[in-house]
Parts: structure tokens; sequence; C-alpha cells
């Protein structure tokens, strides 16, 4: 029996605003009106520390803030911590960096990690988020089983 494959995305983002702004985004553009062979589990974070907690090998793409801000917790983790923590966990995960960061030694560092794209928090992230997950989703196969 053939199935739709099911991609997992998450969005780890601590502006309570924009993670609601972004998670409706991307619900909007991965829906089956554009994406008719996959099935899509979207899911939002407010902090790292959640993030990491319920992080599986099911996630396939994840949407990441370098700045993560978590007032309850002493340890405070940036992108750079949560990818390396990704990428010793689940290699194959897309990471997404949404930030602001504009330190290119920084975003170098990410990429060497396995960063998979970055895209600059401004007036057209939007399109640019689009772009790349149009880009990404045509490498995953359609259907599983």
């Amino acid at each position: 029996m053939v199935r739709k494959r099911n991609i997992q995305i998450a969005i780890v983002e601590d502006d309570k605003y924009y993670n609601m702004i972004l998670t409706k985004y991307i619900s909007s553009i991965c829906s089956k009106s554009f994406y008719p062979h996959f099935e899509f589990t979207i899911q939002s974070f407010q902090n790292a520390h959640d993030f990491i907690e319920k992080f599986d090998k099911s996630v396939d793409i994840i949407l990441l803030d370098y700045y993560l801000f978590n007032s309850n917790e002493d340890e405070q983790l940036n992108g750079g911590d949560v990818l390396s923590i990704i990428k010793n966990y689940h290699p194959e995960c897309k990471v997404i960096l949404l930030s602001s960061l504009s330190d290119p030694s920084k975003i170098a560092a990410m990429s060497s990690q396995g960063l998979h794209a970055h895209v600059d928090k401004n007036i057209s992230s939007r399109n640019r988020i689009g772009a790349i997950l149009q880009k990404t989703l045509e490498g995953y196969p359609a259907h599983v089983g």
C-alpha cells in the first residue's frame, strides 16, 4: 500500500508573536493544495529547552532562530548550540536558520556543522522561506511503503 510521506516541521522561535505568524505561514504553504503527495505535521516551540526535550528523529525540517531567550532556565542556549545537538542526534535533519544574526563567522561555523540554509529576518523572509522549503521538499520521496 502506498502512503503519503509525512513531513515533520519544527519551528523554534522565542518571540511569541513571530512564532505564531511563522507557524501560520508554514501551515498555509505546507498544504495539500501545494503539496498533494505529502502530509505535514508542524510543531512550534518558544525555547530551545522545550524543543530539545521533545526532539526526535522523525523531525525532517527545523526553522531555528539563533537568539533564543528562556527566562525559565539558567543555561541559555542559542541556535548554534541547538544545531550541534540536532546534528549529533539526527544528521539528516534539514535546519534552516531564520534569524537576525549577522555575524558571518558564526553563520560559517554553523554551515560547517551542517546548516541547510540561512534566512535573514526581514521584510522578504517569507518569500525566501517558501522558496527554500519548496527546494527542500523536492528532495523527499512523495510516498512511502
